[in-house]
Formats: structure tokens, C-alpha cells, sequence
């Protein structure tokens, strides 16, 4: 293990007492525990471990205290460090963004940080959803608390650079004052009063894509956009950047070289100017061939510079003559830490604010955090409680083995009940390899696969998960599959059955969404009427379906899941809260029953799981979708008619995405953006 690693760890120690959600085993009250996919070789070294899996937008160290480092995810909010970035924990009381596209900290205290808080989605999609909860957040405490201060958008975009740039003309004692942030729907605004309120400051109309102050010229913006760079100062802005053969995906200055500016200029590479930004000129050292979308200078020396390109699975280059010549690093997890490092998408640095050799970056693709402690010639794992895993489902098999099926980031399984995770070997599908769903019986697994939320196609393995097939030719969301308990051979997902273990398939005229615990009647669900659904039964394995119960005043569109509980109850989960169904009548279960409104007012039940044991214990996981984050766990212990919160430690919940109940010890698992957590009775 490398030496500040070490150390960085030991400032905090392995039971991990400084999270708000434990990683430690053993605890004196009920608690969700994370679980961090680590790697057999973290958990030899005794390494907590920190998978990441989700799309860092932003990381910043404190100028005022280096030991203080935050991150910004574009589902989990933001994250803190107080050890230089060698370890993690999030902090998201009060922050109800799915995550943050941009952070800043403040120059002068390292507990006040503005953040861009957004769904993380485009704009395109954002715009879909005309509820959505996105603005500047500010917290002065560190993180403990957050609170929006300005509704306004943000959205994903082709790189990761700053909307915010503290003015130093505003910086007082204890505080800085002037601050101006890029808003994708109001052009620029400006605060005086260090993040507390916000006006316009004008140039709107423009794509904002990265900020800087100019080092040494207080108040005077280089501004980069999709239109190209310019130069703001006292309200007025000039167009400058003659040379640029295109606009630029990020810039960066140093205080070092006050006069240098770097832009990353995707396929045509990366340009540098003398000037403060008027002319640029090419720099032949770098690859013409990629596409450049990420430059940061050391604040310490302006001639160590790194960059990173989209979409080639390279890692991040590095230039110690001011971009004259680049090279690669030596080695990337030289201790084998990672697994795989994942670069891919764009992603952000972070050079030290005071030792011009270490900087930290992020691996997108697969969201680890690496550092540099000699300039970039070497990358290590930095990334320690950073979790986000989307667990979407669990098989679970009678010798503790367990596979976890994941958002994106396909199979993942443990034998030693989760204190190490290696990846299933499996193919994409339509170029992506996210799990809807899977089963198990003996050595067949079925796994729905493909892009997340999309239309998927089957995996299917007779060997235990050593290999799969796979059907692309069949399509559905495959949020359910399940194997028949006792009829050997039989398996259905969504609208398909299969009586030969997955070996071939057939369409049925119904999508099975639900089997009852027995497997004697499977159940589906059908448009009634205008607004209106009724639950399907079949009793023949799917061949014919006959209507359930009575029809229900909700389209199926609103429903999510469909749970089958003994003695023919039905639990359905819906954007609208639960319902009960008892063969002959159907209840609503909302806020009157214990299911508490989110932070939106939303009644939304994203899944279901029930305790196989014990069939009255019932967990049901919130979300708000397009809205921002749910409101959590939420468990029943009669059946699903009353309900109460069940967040424990997890403070105000978050959106949960799965819950799955073993069927052997009773321990819950929810899936969500900050990754696994697990809860034991």
C-alpha cells in the first residue's frame, strides 16, 4: 500500500466512525450499513473500499485548508474529504438535487460551498420533467446542512468545468463576497453576499461550459462557451480567443504563470496563450486524433499541466513544460487495487493548491478516484467509502453466494457475504449492460440486460454464471423474472416463458409482473378504461388470463412493481402510493397509513420486498422521479396496510431503487445512487 494512502487511512481508522451511514460490522442499534463493492486485493490490504460507478462532475480542494477536498456527483449530491481525498462521505442533509453539476468552496473558509444542484440529466430531458428541483445550494457548516437559495437550471455536459468563479475583489475578512455562477437558463448571475442571493449579471444566451478568474485581474472572467471564449468584467464582455479553430471544452490558468491559458479544444487538442486569453496557439506535443475535453494547471506551477480525452479509455496525460510535450503515465493502480479503472468519459482534476506534484482526477466510466503524488507519472486509488453501485436486484444462493445485479455496470458477485465483489463476465446488449432483473435455479440464471430504463434483451447461463447466451431478438424492460418453484424448467420474464430453462422462448399475451409465493397463479396488469387498470390471473403458467380483483382508479403506467404476498394479497407500488389488493377489494395506502409525502409533496413507491420468513414484514423504497431525491425506506410489519419510516441512520433518505430480502437470514439490501446498503434484523 502506498505510504500516504496509509496514513490517510489511519487518520480515520477502519471501523469508519466518521460516516453518517456505517461501513462497520457489529452495532449497538439497528443501522443500514453501506456495503463498498471492494475488491479482493482492498480487502486484503484492509481497505474499506469505494466502487464509485457514478458520474463525478466536479472535485475541489480547499485553497484555505488542502486537507479539505469535496466531490460532486451527478446522483449522489456531494461528498466530502478531510484527509486530502484519500477517503470519502457523503453530505446530503438538505440537498434534495439528484446531485450537483458544479461545486465551489469558497477561497477563504473551507465550510462554505456552493453547489449547482440538478437531476443530471441533458437539457433535452431535463426539460421533460417541469417539476424538477435544480438551483444553487449553498452550505456554510461543511456540508452538515444545505439549503437552495436560487431555483435555476443545470444540466450535463460535454465536459466538467466550473460555473462558479469567486471574485477576489470581494474577499473580506473570513469571507468572500462576489461570486458569479453560469445558469443554462438565466445566463450569468452574480452574489454580494457571498452565495445568499443571487441577480442577473446578464450574458445569457450563451452555453456556459467552464469559468475562470484571470490570475492577478480581480473581477475579470474568461468565460467558456459553446459559442466560443470570452471576457466579462463589470458587466460587459468582449469576444477573445482568435486562433481557436473551435470552442473550448474547458480552460484552465494558474496563479503561477499568470499570463498562460490552457483550452481543451476536443478533436483539435489543446491550445495555450501568452496573452490572458486573446490569441491561442497550438500544442503539437499533444495526440491530434482524440477528443480533448478536460485541462487543469497546478496552482503552484503553471507548467504541469494534465488533460484528459472523451470516449478513448486512455488515462489522463501530463505535460511538466507547460504542454510542450506530453506523456502518459508509468503505471495507473500499480497495487492492483481497482479491478479495472474505467476512464472513458470526461472527467475532472483537482491539482493540490499548495504541492505542485499531487493532484487528484476521477476515472469516469467507472467514477474511482486516483491521485498523483509525483506529478502524474504514477495514479493510485484515492477513492475510499466513495460507493454508488445501483443495485437493481439480487440472486441469492443456499451457499452464501450472492450476485448483485447492477445499473450500467452489468453482475458483480461475492462468496464471502459481501466483504469482497468480483465482476460476472458478461456481454453488452445494445451496448449497454444494465440488470432489470434476475433469477436463479440451481446453475440457470436469467438476467434482463441492456440499456438502463430501455428496451433489453435475456442473458441466460446453464453453468452458474460462468457463461451466457444471450437473446437480443426478444425485448422488454424485464422488470420481473422469476423461476417457477416447483415445475423444474419453467421461467417467465415480462411478456415471455420459457419451459426448457431459457434455452428458447414464447411470447405470452400478457406481461407477467407478479407469481404468486406457490407459483399456481402469475398475475398482470391491463388498461381497464380511460385512467384506469385491472390485475390479470393466470392459472395455466401464463397461457390465459382472466381479470383479478376490482378495477383500480390508476392507469398501469403508474404502477412500478407488483408483489405477490401469501394468502392472495397483492401489493402494488405506484407514483401515487400503494395499493392493497385482497382478491375482492383494493385499498389505497398513502400518508394516512404511515406513508410519509416527500420533500415534493409525492406519494411515489419506486419497489417492494417482503420477508420470506416472516410474509407480514414488508419494505417499500420512495423515489421521486424528475423531481429529485425520495424520501427513503419506509417498512410495514402487517401486511402493507400500515406503514412507518425506516431510514434509521440514513437521516433524510435518499431514492431507493431495490429492495431484496434474503431468503435465507432475513437481511434487507436497498439499491440506490450512494450504493448498497443492508440492514439486518
Amino acid at each position: 500500500m502506498h505510504r500516504r494512502q496509509f496514513l490517510g487511512l489511519a487518520a480515520v481508522g477502519l471501523g469508519w466512525s466518521m460516516f453518517p451511514f456505517s461501513l462497520a460490522g457489529a452495532q449497538s442499534s439497528p443501522v443500514w450499513n453501506r456495503l463498498p463493492l471492494r475488491t479482493p486485493r482492498q480487502l486484503q490490504e484492509w481497505l474499506p473500499g469505494g466502487d464509485g460507478f457514478q458520474y463525478v462532475q466536479s472535485i475541489v480542494y480547499s485553497a484555505s485548508d488542502p486537507r479539505i477536498v469535496y466531490l460532486s456527483v451527478d446522483q449522489s449530491g456531494v461528498w466530502r474529504s478531510d484527509d486530502e481525498g484519500h477517503s470519502w462521505e457523503p453530505k446530503l442533509k438538505g440537498f434534495f438535487a439528484y446531485g450537483a453539476r458544479s461545486i465551489s468552496v469558497d477561497p477563504l473558509n473551507a465550510e462554505v460551498v456552493l453547489a449547482a444542484g440538478f437531476l443530471g440529466f441533458k437539457a433535452d430531458r431535463a426539460r421533460a420533467y417541469p417539476k424538477r428541483h435544480q438551483g444553487i445550494y449553498i452550505t456554510e457548516n461543511g456540508g452538515k446542512d444545505w439549503r437552495m437559495v436560487h431555483p435555476t437550471d443545470f444540466f450535463k455536459q460535454t465536459s466538467q468545468g466550473s460555473l462558479f468563479v469567486f471574485d477576489s475583489r470581494g474577499q473580506k475578512s473570513g469571507r468572500s463576497r462576489i461570486v458569479y455562477c453560469a445558469s443554462a437558463s438565466e445566463g450569468l448571475l452574480v452574489s454580494r453576499d457571498g452565495g445568499l442571493s443571487w441577480r442577473s449579471a446578464g450574458f445569457e444566451g450563451r452555453e456556459v461550459v467552464d469559468m475562470a478568474e484571470l490570475p492577478g485581474r480581480p473581477g475579470d472572467l474568461l468565460i467558456a462557451t459553446t459559442q466560443g471564449l470570452f471576457r466579462f468584467n463589470n458587466g460587459s464582455h468582449e469576444s477573445v480567443g482568435s486562433g481557436l479553430p473551435s470552442w473550448p471544452r474547458s480552460i484552465a490558468v494558474s496563479p503561477a504563470l499568470p499570463r498562460l491559458v490552457y483550452a481543451a479544444v476536443g478533436k483539435a487538442g489543446i491550445w495555450r496563450s501568452t496573452d490572458g486569453g486573446q490569441t491561442f496557439h497550438f500544442l503539437h506535443g499533444f495526440f491530434p486524433s482524440v477528443t480533448v475535453t478536460d485541462v487543469a494547471a497546478s496552482p503552484v506551477d503553471g507548467s504541469r499541466v494534465y488533460a484528459r480525452a472523451n470516449l478513448t479509455g486512455r488515462p489522463p496525460y501530463y505535460s511538466s513544460d507547460g504542454g510542450k510535450t506530453w506523456h502518459a503515465p508509468e503505471k495507473v493502480d500499480p497495487e492492483g487495487l481497482l479491478d479495472k479503472p474505467g476512464f472513458y468519459f470526461s472527467s475532472p482534476f483537482a491539482p493540490h493548491p499548495t504541492d505542485p506534484m499531487t493532484c487528484l482526477h476521477v476515472t469516469n466510466g467507472r467514477a474511482r478516484i486516483i491521485r498523483t503524488e509525483d506529478g502524474g507519472r504514477t495514479w493510485r486509488f484515492s477513492g475510499n467509502g466513495f460507493t454508488g453501485a445501483r443495485m437493481t436486484d439480487i440472486l441469492f444462493f443456499p451457499d452464501g453466494r450472492m450476485i448483485f445485479c447492477l445499473t450500467d455496470h452489468g453482475l458483480w458477485e461475492t462468496t464471502d457475504n459481501c466483504a469482497s465483489f468480483a465482476e460476472i463476465k458478461i456481454r453488452r446488449v445494445n451496448g449497454a449492460k444494465s440488470c432489470a432483473s434476475a433469477a436463479a435455479s440451481g446453475e440457470h440464471i436469467v438476467v434482463g440486460i441492456g440499456p438502463w430504463g430501455n428496451q433489453k434483451g435475456l442473458a441466460v447461463s446453464h453453468d452458474g454464471g460462468e457463461t451466457f447466451g444471450v437473446f437480443e431478438d426478444i425485448s422488454d424492460r424485464f422488470s420481473f423474472i422469476a423461476f417457477h418453484p416447483s415445475v423444474p424448467g419453467l421461467v417467465f420474464a415480462g411478456p415471455y416463458r420459457s419451459e426448457d430453462y431459457g434455452r428458447s422462448w414464447e411470447r405470452l399475451t400478457e406481461t407477467v409482473m407478479a407469481m404468486s409465493t406457490d407459483g399456481t397463479t402469475v398475475y398482470g396488469l391491463r388498461s381497464e378504461e380511460a385512467g384506469k387498470s385491472r390485475l390479470l390471473a393466470s392459472t395455466d403458467e401464463g397461457q390465459t388470463f382472466e381479470p383479478f380483483g376490482p378495477v383500480i382508479s390508476l392507469s398501469p403506467k403508474q404502477f412500478t412493481q407488483v408483489l405477490a404476498l401469501p394468502r392472495e394479497r397483492l401489493l402494488m407500488a405506484s407514483r401515487r402510493g400503494l395499493v392493497v389488493v385482497d382478491r375482492d377489494k383494493a385499498m389505497k395506502r398513502d400518508e394516512r397509513h404511515g406513508l410519509a409525502r416527500d420533500h415534493f409533496g409525492g406519494l411515489d413507491v419506486e419497489s417492494l420486498g417482503f420477508d420470506p420468513r416472516n410474509p407480514d414484514l414488508v419494505y417499500a423504497g420512495r423515489r421521486a422521479i424528475g423531481k429529485g431525491n425520495g424520501n427513503g425506506v419506509f417498512r410495514s410489519t402487517d401486511g402493507g396496510l400500515t406503514w412507518s419510516d425506516y431510514n434509521l441512520n440514513l437521516g433524510q433518505g435518499m431514492t431507493v431503487f431495490a429492495v431484496k430480502i434474503s431468503p435465507f437470514d432475513g437481511s434487507v439490501y436497498i439499491g440506490t445512487s450512494f450504493g448498497t446498503f443492508r440492514y439486518s434484523a
